[in-house]
């Protein structure tokens, strides 16, 4: 993690919903406008490079767009299939949760993540983006430069709107899942533990050891009203179809990276810690579920990582 630059991993996954929001029906999926020109520019290249395309309209651009669909699919590993199906995912669960009366929603790990400016369900909903400092130091300064950007532009006549929350509220919460008490610092930005709450905790728990994971998850049951729920994926390896081989080279490349892969729990594992914080598991799905739900039929499908929800 470097200083003022949001972290790598956090920087591909808003690249890749990016470009699944330039995609044709029916794989765009979760339309998030504002991903591209939150990654740093040469990641939002190709979703740019992909909007230009399909601008004309053309038979061959769509074909073009889903062969980039399977091709990423096959190069990734299934990953970028993932991204696309899981974001879908998470939001379909937050909206029942709103639905249910969630006042509040908490995403832990937030990255680039922006429901709070995408998601017109939050109208009612504070929601609190809690992740390392470097990360919130970026993103709020991307931000800012985007509003004085959109500023300009309505000025100039220009098609590109500065970002508008669609949450009621929206507070930034930093920090250092290893070293800071998460219960002190959203108490402190104004959690109301006495209302229902939902809480996103997506493409955190494998960079973290496996005691860091079991305190966070109790730390937020503790904090949590009667029917709060939470929305986590773990796992964070392709399905034992995969040779060793190339197992270890999936943990290589995360670890030159700087975001060693720790805590990559089995269903099992992480339904005991969910069990043991005094969470009831409602559902536990992979990509391949959600393709089916979301998708027509196709090949390639890999259960990369599962999201769990769970109520308190």
């Amino acid at each position: 993690m470097r200083s003022h630059r949001p972290s790598l991993t956090s920087s591909i996954v808003a690249a890749l919903r990016a470009l699944y929001t330039e995609m044709p029906e029916p794989y765009r999926l979760a339309p998030d406008p504002l991903a591209a020109r939150l990654v740093p520019w040469p990641l939002a290249l190709p979703a740019r490079a992909l909007a230009l395309a399909l601008s004309a309209g053309s038979p061959a651009a769509n074909a073009s767009a889903r062969a980039v669909h399977r091709g990423l699919g096959l190069a990734l590993l299934g990953v970028s299939y993932h991204v696309a199906l899981r974001t879908r995912a998470i939001d379909d669960a937050l909206r029942e949760a709103v639905a249910r009366g969630a006042s509040q929603l908490v995403v832990l790990g937030a990255g680039l993540d922006s429901r709070a400016m995408r998601l017109p369900e939050l109208a009612g909903v504070q929601v609190f983006e809690v992740d390392h400092p470097s990360t919130q130091r970026y993103k709020t300064d991307r931000l800012a430069s985007l509003g004085r950007a959109g500023a300009g532009a309505k000025g100039s006549g220009s098609a590109v709107p500065a970002p508008e929350l669609k949450a009621a509220g929206l507070a930034r919460v930093a920090v250092d899942f290893e070293r800071d008490r998460l219960d002190e610092s959203l108490l402190a930005a104004g959690f109301r533990p006495a209302e229902p709450a939902f809480w996103i905790w997506e493409g955190v728990t494998p960079y973290l050891t496996p005691e860091a994971v079991e305190g966070t998850l109790r730390l937020a049951a503790a904090l949590s009203a009667p029917g709060s729920r939470i929305a986590l994926t773990y796992g964070m390896l392709p399905d034992d179809d995969l040779p060793a081989w190339s197992r270890r080279l999936i943990k290589g490349v995360f670890r030159s990276m700087g975001e060693p892969i720790r805590a990559p729990l089995t269903r099992d594992a992480m339904h005991a810690l969910l069990a043991r914080a005094g969470l009831r598991v409602l559902s536990d799905e992979s990509a391949v579920d959600w393709a089916a739900r979301y998708w027509p039929p196709q090949r390639g499908i890999r259960a990369v990582e599962r999201l769990a929800v769970a109520e308190r």
